[in-house]
């Protein structure tokens, strides 16, 4: 089942479900559906009451959805187009973004660092960095680029949203505690990037506001049995910059929700896989032919999950 969070009227929200081909998908209004079965919601109509009600909330949720389709009235749904999607979570919990953590494009990474001074890799386990939630934005969100940023690259990535707490969890357990996938756009200001990390950190080049499109919506876990095999795929106004399988990762997302869980995750929190080869930065001869810039279209994919647009003003 494909689950988001669209607004609401009042300013809050509420759940959507995806309903419909790859193209022509409807948004099914959960809680105006379940008033018409007459069968009231046992849980709040939010995506952080859903993760917590756990498999019965899910069931519950299925079971509208199914009788609604069987009913097909136009009443319940939205063309996916006309709706105001919200980030799949609430921007209140802990995010955490894997670095170099796709083969190839750590061994493209090698090559730039190397010139850069940089002796070496470790690979000992997993480096990643925070996103911090006031950064996020849903899908169709308009991102400015800072004024004092041209090397403003993009990044495709699947995120794993963690559906209970999970501390200290074995990897063979791990895939036990997600909830879902949803699609992330690690943007980033390479020029504040390269200068914190020859100081060993990375925070303002990963986190000016909007740099961190997240959805459209969440697949629920029974839809991904197996997250090594997604496809990554980036466009930047329709040209292909990106296109890999999760295959090419060098933590999956076993070892990378059992490293991170030593901190404790909670449910709602989000673990992301690091991006593929292909980012501007690394492109030859001028990655400023790649870098984004205002009017540029941007659309990350995962395939089975979603297609998350961003516009960059």
């Amino acid at each position: 089942m494909k689950i988001g969070r669209i607004a609401s009227l009042n300013g809050g929200e509420r759940l959507g479900v995806v309903v419909g081909n790859v193209g022509n998908e409807t948004v099914l209004d959960v809680e105006t559906a379940a008033g018409a079965k007459q069968d009231r919601l046992a849980f709040a109509n939010t995506m952080k009451a859903l993760i917590a009600g756990g498999e019965r909330s899910l069931d519950a949720v299925r079971a509208i959805a199914d009788w609604a389709a069987s009913r097909k009235d136009p009443a319940w749904t939205t063309a996916e187009r006309d709706v105001q999607w919200l980030i799949p979570v609430e921007a209140t919990g802990t995010m955490i973004c894997a670095g170099r953590n796709f083969g190839r494009h750590k061994d493209e990474s090698l090559g730039y660092w190397t010139k850069q001074g940089t002796t070496g890799i470790h690979f000992e386990f997993p480096c990643g960095f925070i996103q911090l939630p006031q950064t996020l934005v849903p899908h169709r969100a308009t991102v400015k680029r800072p004024p004092d940023v041209l090397e403003f690259d993009y990044e495709v990535e699947v995120a794993a949203v963690i559906g209970k707490p999970t501390e200290r969890v074995d990897a063979k357990d791990a895939l036990g505690h997600v909830f879902g996938y949803t699609v992330f756009n690690d943007l980033s200001a390479r020029e504040w990037q390269k200068k914190e990390m020859r100081n060993q950190m990375i925070m303002l080049g990963k986190n000016f506001p909007g740099f961190g499109p997240l959805g459209p919506w969440i697949a629920t876990a029974d839809e991904v049995r197996d997250p090594s095999k997604l496809m990554l795929d980036l466009k930047v106004n329709g040209r292909t910059l990106q296109h890999e399988s999760c295959s090419d990762m060098i933590f999956g997302f076993p070892e990378l929700i059992s490293f991170w869980s030593k901190v404790g995750l909670a449910a709602g929190d989000v673990i992301a896989s690091g991006t593929p080869e292909g980012v501007a930065l690394h492109r030859k001869p001028d990655p400023f032919e790649f870098y984004l810039k205002p009017g540029d279209v941007v659309h990350a994919a995962v395939e089975g999950i979603g297609s998350l647009e961003t516009r960059i003003a």
